[in-house]
């Protein structure tokens, strides 16, 4: 029987905190209508041996990548396997997986390149987590696509196409992620405990994070098929929002692993210790543009720039030769949400590189000696440090740093004091070694963060704000600012506006409005700006019917 449509309605509101850029629309969800025994496949148990030689962390286990599934290869598609049936004019495929045990499964299909009227859907049996509608919007250039992880050991594969003669374009099913460690299971909320990490971990919505509300919007927890990680988007000298995103060499270093991983943004908790985080704003998918191996950093490309409503940011840098005299980090500890942690003191020299470390650069790590707030964890790697003037100046190889014994109580801002023996040396790859000390551009940094060759060594960031503004104006209207560079004062030519009024607001690369103001006489218009600091700014103009962006470059 086909689920109530109220019903449907309360599900949509539960999925949407799983759900990756998808297309709308709704499965099927009728077994009545498929015969059971030619859609399920059900998979062998997992090799525990395989399991438990990942989950265990040996002696020299530094990296804190998080490993959290296994792939489990499969070779499914629906030209020879499942069931397709024909209802009310659309032809419906299904398949129904089973891997036993599994706390979550994801699914990489190896090939998907949908047709115009094609709708994937997963789901699991109760209908009560749905993933997509994805469609020909989804399609990638590299051919794949890799869909997150729905709780429970099954997961339900829906295709529905529109097509009279059943033109679906490409779809196979080629492995599934099986998830060992409840990182993406179904979880009762428990408002004693603050998730996943230890207890020192501080959730950047705290006080502690009051003045990192900004940069909170860069970071990234990327899942691949098998490893949990953490990244930031970074700026570029263009100023033009292209996805770049930096984490470690040792989470994503080929194309296979870019391609196929999901990048979510604004996991974490809606206030300091409300165990609400979700994971409901997701890109998949990216390409490889530069890796490090001997310096333990990866740069990637999203397939799509994040959506105008995840409001990221993309966050400034600083590549030059230097120490800093305290730092940050934030990242997603135990696939946690965000966490921030603090050094007071200098960064320090790695002086050597412990473990799994050391096939590592010695010179190209900063050494953080021991963290004053929080800690880092598996799944903190590739995390970003930021220094003093909140620009990322590394990323996170590994460590042994963790939480320590509860030893008092801070009254004032409502947290347990922690001891620091057990939270030792942790490891960041330097930006400003990963910037060119390869030549290589798929070796290095700045040919994809210094594409106009400015020379600049350090810049500031980026709100989505900036990047996202579409023009809604009709053919080859435009704004033209002039002149650009400008001291301040500059003007405005607009197309003609019949409304009653605009409004032109600009706004700084960080998203702070410097100026608001209603026109009516729209051609030309003269501003000044005599307060505000050189830089880029974003100019919106909006009425009826019109919403134009332009940019100008102060210069004094």
């Amino acid at each position: 029987m086909r689920i109530p449509c109220m019903m449907f309605l309360l599900m949509v509101q539960i999925i949407t905190t799983t759900a990756q850029i998808s297309q709308g629309g709704f499965p099927e969800m009728n077994d009545a209508d498929f015969n059971a025994s030619s859609v399920m496949y059900l998979l062998e148990p997992e090799n525990n041996i395989v399991v438990e030689g990942l989950k265990s962390t040996g002696y020299n286990t530094y990296k804190k990548g998080l490993h959290y599934a296994t792939e489990r290869p499969v070779d499914l598609s629906p030209e020879f396997n499942g069931e397709w049936i024909e209802k009310d004019g659309m032809h419906i495929w299904r398949a129904h997986l089973v891997s036993p045990e599994a706390y979550s499964v994801g699914v990489l299909f190896s090939e998907f390149e949908l047709n115009e009227g094609t709708r994937l859907f997963l789901y699991n049996p109760s209908g009560k987590f749905i993933k997509g509608g994805f469609t020909i919007e989804n399609n990638k250039e590299f051919g794949s696509l890799y869909v997150g992880h729905i709780p429970g050991e099954e997961v339900i594969i829906e295709l529905q196409v529109d097509d009279p003669g059943r033109q679906y374009g490409k779809l196979r099913i080629g492995s599934i992620s099986h998830a060992f460690l409840p990182v993406f299971a179904e979880k009762q909320v428990d408002a004693s405990t603050l998730g996943t990490s230890q207890d020192c971990e501080i959730d950047v919505n705290c006080v502690e994070g009051e003045e990192w509300q900004t940069l909170k919007r860069s970071v990234c927890h990327i899942s691949t098929i098998s490893l949990l990680c953490s990244g930031a988007l970074v700026n570029n000298t263009a100023y033009n929002g292209e996805p770049y995103i930096l984490t470690a060499e040792h989470c994503i270093n080929k194309d296979f692993y870019a391609a196929n991983s999901v990048f979510y943004f604004g996991y974490e908790n809606s206030d300091c210790g409300l165990a609400d985080g979700t994971k409901d704003q997701s890109v998949s998918g990216a390409h490889l543009m530069a890796t490090g191996d001997s310096l333990d950093f990866s740069l990637v490309k999203l397939s799509s720039k994040p959506p105008r409503e995840y409001d990221v940011y993309y966050a400034g840098w600083d590549a030059r030769e230097q120490g800093h005299a305290s730092t940050v980090t934030l990242h997603h500890p135990n696939a946690d949400v965000m966490k921030i942690s603090y050094d007071f003191d200098p960064t320090a020299e790695a002086v050597r590189l412990p473990g799994d470390l050391e096939d590592y650069i010695l010179e190209s790590n900063y050494r953080i000696l021991e963290w004053d707030i929080g800690s880092t964890e598996g799944g903190s790697s590739g995390g970003p440090l930021f220094n003093s003037s909140k620009r990322i100046v590394g990323s996170l190889s590994g460590g042994l740093a963790s939480c320590g014994d509860s030893i008092g109580y801070d009254a004032e801002n409502d947290r347990v004091i922690y001891s620091l023996s057990k939270n030792r040396n942790d490891y960041f790859s330097k930006f400003h070694f990963n910037w060119n000390y390869y030549k290589e551009s798929s070796k290095q940094l700045k040919s994809w963060l210094d594409p106009t060759n400015s020379g600049q060594l350090a810049i500031g960031g980026l709100t989505q704000k900036f990047v996202d503004v579409e023009n809604k104006e009709a053919g080859d209207r435009s704004m033209i600012v002039y002149p650009n560079p400008s001291n301040g004062d500059f003007t405005l030519n607009l197309p003609y506006y019949s409304g009653n009024s605009a409004v032109i607001r600009i706004y700084d690369t960080i998203g702070r409005m410097v100026y608001n103001r209603s026109h009516h006489a729209l051609y030309p218009v003269t501003i000044t700006l005599p307060s505000v600091p050189s830089g880029i700014y974003l100019i919106r103009v909006t009425g009826d019917l019109m919403d134009m962006s332009g940019r100008i470059i102060i210069s004094k």
